[in-house]
């Protein structure tokens, strides 16, 4: 079984791009820059949403990834937890330490007690500890969060713990394991409403609904190198299917994002053999990939911060595109740094 494919890097990068520019776009709705309506063309139509279709790939390529690495029989559950764990981890805490920092000495927390008015418990600082505290924020569960990571980091964790149980399973039987889990759901899906404890949070943000992403992208792992070549004009026709259509179709944040994800998922995979051969190219987007992880922790805290600066102001499109330039520009510095510093502590910890 083929380990890599130059396709999916350059996928993960466009996955990682939609959702930044959705997020830089849809905050000058947020702070009264632009209306809804004349900004909604730039991330959505009738039936495709970048960003829930960004996420949903993330999710497909990270469990199409992990199932490609570890199909051996080498696999070690102690050493995946570390390298893992440490990868999300620490950059999160460094963010989160500096950014904690920001916030007191701007004056938007106050000591001693920076989040007293989240009325915290005993146990609240222990999802911060594990990278979920946006997640279970969502849910109006007490945390200290920060924003940090949102609600896609702790899906992520949740799904990395269960993945060593999940390749058990997809490696002993797959087409079972992938058959229960369609199953699954679509249950999920019918029967979302009645569990009113998940519920309040969206189908496309809650993890017993992303889970199945992940699991589709170990699956896609498997049959990968056995996919026939006109499975990807299949999934080219798909995808512009979605894109002209003009009318709403049912399943916008459930099953559309699963189709429109693999759709696209296969219509890349039909140029891996063009881009094999483009070193240089592959070089440029495999460095991104290694930055992405860290730009994604960092571009909301620098969109939310300059995008306050002109709350309920009149912005021309020239002032909202040197906006975005800025942004770009600061977050990638911060990227930057933040990389190096997390460098230095793998190093002083010999991880």
């Amino acid at each position: 079984m083929k380990k890599r494919y130059s396709f999916m890097n350059l996928l993960r990068a466009l996955s990682m791009f939609s959702i930044v520019f959705y997020h830089m776009v849809f905050t000058l709705y947020l702070y009264g820059i632009r209306q809804h309506d004349s900004i909604k063309f730039m991330f959505s139509n009738a039936n495709i949403h970048i960003a829930k279709i960004g996420v949903s790939l993330f999710f497909i390529l990270s469990g199409c990834g992990l199932m490609l690495s570890s199909d051996n029989d080498r696999f070690s559950i102690k050493e995946f937890f570390k390298k893992r764990f440490v990868k999300i981890l620490i950059p999160f805490y460094v963010v989160y330490f500096f950014s904690l920092i920001f916030h007191i000495v701007a004056g938007h927390l106050t000591l001693p007690h920076p989040f007293e008015e989240r009325h915290l418990k005993p146990y609240s600082f222990l999802f911060t500890v594990f990278g979920m505290d946006g997640y279970m924020d969502s849910f109006k569960i007490p945390t200290c969060s920060l924003g940090i990571g949102e609600w896609f980091l702790g899906c992520l964790v949740l799904m990395y713990l269960l993945f060593p149980i999940l390749r058990i399973c997809m490696s002993k039987r797959p087409y079972t394991t992938f058959a229960l889990a369609t199953l699954y759901y679509a249950l999920m899906i019918i029967k979302y409403y009645d569990f009113k404890v998940i519920s309040t949070v969206p189908m496309f943000t809650n993890f017993p609904i992303k889970v199945y992403d992940f699991i589709l992208g170990m699956f896609i792992a498997k049959i990968l190198s056995k996919l026939p070549k006109w499975s990807s004009l299949l999934g080219l026709i798909v995808i512009i299917f979605f894109v002209v259509y003009p009318k709403e179709l049912p399943g916008i944040d459930s099953y559309q994002i699963v189709i429109q994800s693999v759709a696209v998922f296969l219509a890349f995979y039909g140029i891996e053999t063009f881009l094999a051969n483009k070193e240089k190219f592959n070089l440029v987007v495999s460095k991104l990939c290694e930055y992405s992880y860290e730009y994604f922790l960092l571009h909301h805290i620098v969109i939310t911060y300059m995008h306050m600066k002109g709350i309920n102001t009149e912005f021309t499109n020239m002032d909202i595109l040197l906006l975005f330039i800025t942004e770009i520009i600061l977050t990638t510095a911060l990227t930057f740094c933040l990389k190096f510093i997390t460098k230095l502590i793998y190093k002083k910890l010999k991880l």
